[in-house]
């Protein structure tokens, strides 16, 4: 029997995919996202289009308690060998797992040409202001959690977004998915991800040397006050990557408010 590949089961290695043709672009999403979330992303991207489920996501089981950025990146590599992508769009930790793996110099990024970075949420540490914010905001969501009290999750969640975007209904609908995602599925096992860095300094290695010499071409996209995103990591990880172009979009562009403006840069960038 022929494999469908539009659905993202474990005979396709979560994957769907859709489209044909060269370039192949794999697609990771962020924590508590999904495939959904990260197809109008593909938006405009011509080829072939590989949307992924990491660990924990889209009924992938957990790896277990205590996720890590190794991980992820190993997820996102083998994706990325099975796709034959030749470019790659990860969202807040999908983005740390290919930062992780270009600062590695792991041979299975050897055919990335465009690697795009959206909402990065982690790079080599944490200002103390926003590691003490983290850390807060962590141990404020463990509780309700732990209860399944989906309607608290929610408003914690909103509570991180600017006002004018958590009032709008389908941003509402959309967090409270996510928020029940957390209390009926193993993904809970990865919310310490939040307090973990992408790029490991501590190896004796060089991880900023190996992203500088990165030979393909970076995008860091990102917007402006979002406490889980940072402007200052995308900013410190464009210096890392001279030839990287950095775009920060206004607040809230992302996923609501600037589609039509995030759409074309990603256009123009994949081509």
């Amino acid at each position: 029997m022929t494999k469908d590949l539009n659905l993202p089961g474990p005979d396709t290695d979560y994957i769907a995919t859709f489209g044909s043709g060269e370039p192949h672009t794999l697609f990771g999403h962020g924590f508590a996202g999904a495939i959904r979330d990260t197809r109008p992303f593909g938006t405009g991207v011509t080829g072939t289009k590989h949307f992924l489920h990491l660990p924990g996501h889209g009924g992938r089981p957990s790896p277990g308690p205590g996720w890590n950025y190794g991980q992820i990146a190993e997820a996102l590599a083998q994706a990325l060998t099975s796709t034959s992508a030749t470019q790659a769009l990860g969202v807040s930790m999908s983005a740390g797992g290919l930062l992780r793996l270009l600062s590695t110099t792991d041979p299975r990024t050897q055919n990335l040409k465009k690697v795009a970075l959206v909402l990065p949420a982690s790079f080599t540490g944490f200002s103390a202001e926003v590691a003490e914010a983290n850390r807060a905001y962590l141990e404020k969501l463990r509780g309700p959690v732990a209860s399944g009290d989906v309607e608290s999750i929610t408003d914690l969640m909103l509570s991180r977004e600017p006002a004018g975007v958590a009032e709008l209904l389908p941003v509402r609908a959309w967090t409270k998915t996510r928020a029940e995602n957390l209390v009926d599925t193993d993904m809970s096992d990865g919310l310490g991800l939040a307090l973990e860095i992408a790029v490991d300094e501590s190896t004796g290695n060089d991880p900023l040397s190996a992203l500088a010499r990165f030979p393909g071409e970076v995008l860091v996209l990102t917007h402006a006050d979002d406490p889980a995103h940072p402007v200052e990591v995308a900013e410190a990880i464009a210096a890392a990557i001279p030839a990287a172009r950095l775009e920060v979009l206004p607040a809230g562009s992302i996923l609501w408010r600037g589609r039509h403006e995030v759409r074309r840069i990603l256009g123009e960038f994949f081509g």
